[in-house]
């Protein structure tokens, strides 16, 4: 077995120039001022101090880059990750008593063990290859969940960032509560170094380059002003002391099967995210490139990555589109490019951790909020409000979700409406009836008598679309039939229970003394309803391979129908036509060790005429 199946990133030095050296350094330099103080606003999404934001973007993000598939993909700490971490401490007890209440010690323990446990989740994950499960989850329920969370995000911010005393409620609603309630306890320094934080950000941002680190130059300039005018004797908060120490050990709390059992089902949906999130970004980054993606090899990646967050004081994370696609923008090449923006924040921490401790609260909720602002992705929304009803209703109840309930039953809200969306669209194949000026009729025979009615077929014939299936069967029989051509040629699966009802149906049809002939082009499928004998009950006269010999069988059968005094008499089929010169007698051979019998399908004894 090949080394490189338990380290990846061996391919990618044996062919590692100085050329891309240099160009994965001058990434790393323009990513990290950018990652540092995204980390730092979000590990106050997460309820934390902003020093375990910064210590989840050195180790973590170094891991996850090394084993992980696309080379172009940067985890570390995210918005919606840290929006999780936050509910679930706001919302899991141990022993009685709220994560979120405990002792910062006490309470960075059940962090680290979260980040412990939905890393090894995620390994599991990728080593039983479910790396494509992930596409299960609709569009709609992840523009959902982003927007909501962007709205979570901002109402989270409105006590820092309005300088309101008391302790901040958890839920959208009562924090918007708290901030009507309390509007004229405003104190309108904070309200003003948050606004010019934003404004200075887009200013730098816009006249200057989207490389440049706006929000660390923003923030600087910032807390330069706070310091000059003296703001904490104006009742505004800084940020404090953040230690320029390598990030410590850490271990989760003491094995207890009772906080296990608590923590899991927040870590499985902290896992469940991370997941899809990662292998969305991951898959554009590699189509941006032409890169082959692997998305179990990824989730191995950021499993190791939250596994090494959770040992190395860190909070979890996953997959950043922002930062990774400032990754692709800055000219790096390999995974390198990651790997070394990680090993940059150790030194940039010691130079910028006495200078941290005098940034104003104010200015990293006012990050915050325009962060919330940029994942509003208004052309998404559109897009599923229009598109179908089924994504109108899935995006409208998965947002619901997100603002009424703990986000982690919120994700698995949204998964569970992406199973009953897949499950409804494979459900309803697509049921028409030809025309005789359709297109895939152009061939057919000029003879045709009158009565034959071709339905094409599409999609999956499974256990639960049968039904359907003949539901949109006597929707599109506005036509009375005497025969029926069933073109399954765009029938790419269906299982031992489909072909069952399939069977049903077509005894349901001979009762009316109507003739089922069905055109199978697929071999898979023809292989299928030969093994559970719906081709031997039919017999080969009743089978066609193409649209055109179904309707020859059809036009030459339906011909020779005869009825009288209300009873109809269907003969056999002609035998197949003989095998054409060219057929080598092997292919003859195996043709006839097929052994399916050349009778007729069973005669009713009477059935009413059929105009």
């Amino acid at each position: 077995m090949r080394a490189a199946t338990f380290l990846p990133f061996l391919d990618t030095l044996k062919t590692y120039t100085a050329r891309d050296f240099r160009a994965d350094l001058t990434a790393a330099l323009t990513v990290t001022p950018m990652a540092i103080p995204q980390a730092m606003a979000y590990a106050l999404i997460a309820g934390v101090h902003p020093q375990y934001g910064i210590y989840a973007c050195m180790l973590p993000v170094i891991v996850a880059a090394l084993w992980g598939s696309a080379r172009y993909l940067a985890a570390g700490p995210t918005n919606a990750i840290s929006m999780v971490l936050f509910s679930t401490m706001a919302t899991v007890s141990v022993g009685g008593t709220l994560i979120a209440s405990l002792p910062q010690e006490a309470r960075m323990a059940y962090v680290f063990g979260l980040a412990l446990l939905c890393g090894l989740i995620q390994v599991g994950m990728g080593l039983a290859r479910l790396g494509d499960l992930a596409n299960f989850i609709s569009h709609s329920v992840m523009v959902a969940f982003s927007t909501g969370a962007a709205l979570l995000i901002a109402a989270g911010q409105l006590k820092t960032v309005l300088g309101l005393p008391g302790p901040k409620p958890a839920g959208f609603f009562p924090q918007l509560g708290m901030a009507a309630r309390q509007l004229g306890q405003i104190n309108y320094w904070s309200l003003g170094l948050a606004l010019l934080t934003i404004a200075l950000i887009l200013l730098l941002r816009n006249s200057i380059s989207r490389r440049f680190p706006a929000t660390l130059a923003a923030l600087a300039l910032v807390s330069l002003i706070a310091d000059g005018l003296q703001a904490t004797a104006n009742g505004v908060a800084l940020v404090g002391p953040i230690p320029s120490i390598i990030p410590p050990l850490s271990l989760p709390p003491a094995f207890d099967l009772t906080a296990l059992g608590d923590l899991f089902m927040p870590a499985l949906a902290i896992a469940l995210l991370g997941t899809v999130e990662s292998l969305a970004i991951g898959k554009q980054m590699a189509d941006i490139k032409g890169d082959v993606f692997n998305g179990s090899q990824e989730l191995i990646g950021q499993g190791l990555g939250n596994i090494a967050a959770g040992l190395t004081s860190g909070i979890p994370g996953c997959g950043s589109f922002t930062r990774s696609a400032l990754v692709v923008t800055s000219g790096g090449t390999t995974r390198m490019g990651t790997v070394f923006s990680g090993l940059l924040v150790l030194p940039m921490l010691f130079v910028l951790a006495p200078l941290i401790s005098y940034l104003p609260m104010p200015a990293l909720g006012g990050v915050l909020l325009l962060i919330s602002f940029q994942m509003i992705d208004r052309e998404a929304i559109r897009l599923c409000l229009v598109a179908t009803r089924v994504d109108r209703a899935v995006l409208l109840l998965t947002f619901a979700a997100t603002l009424l309930l703990d986000l982690e039953r919120a994700i698995f809200v949204g998964v569970l409406l992406s199973l009953v969306l897949f499950i409804y669209k494979t459900s309803h194949p697509r049921v028409r009836r030809l025309r005789p000026k359709d297109p895939l009729l152009r061939d057919a025979p000029p003879d045709m008598p009158p009565g034959i009615a071709v339905y094409v077929i599409e999609g999956t014939l499974f256990f639960g679309a049968i039904h359907e299936l003949e539901r949109q069967l006597r929707e599109e029989d506005r036509e009375p039939a005497r025969l029926v051509v069933l073109h399954l040629t765009r029938v790419f699966w269906l299982d031992a229970s489909g072909a069952h009802a399939l069977a049903q149906f077509v005894e349901r049809c001979y009762a009316h003394s109507v003739p089922v002939i069905l055109v199978v082009g697929s071999r898979n499928v023809r292989d299928i309803l030969r093994r559970t004998g719906l081709l031997s009950y039919l017999s080969s006269g009743f089978v066609a391979e193409t649209i055109n010999e179904g309707l020859r069988l059809a036009a030459n059968l339906l011909s020779r129908i005869t009825c009288r005094d209300d009873r109809c008499s269907v003969p056999a089929p002609d035998p197949p036509p003989a095998p054409p010169p060219e057929k080598t007698a092997a292919a003859m051979a195996a043709t006839a060790n097929e052994g399916e019998p050349q009778t007729a399908p069973p005669k009713p004894a009477s059935a009413t005429k059929q105009p």
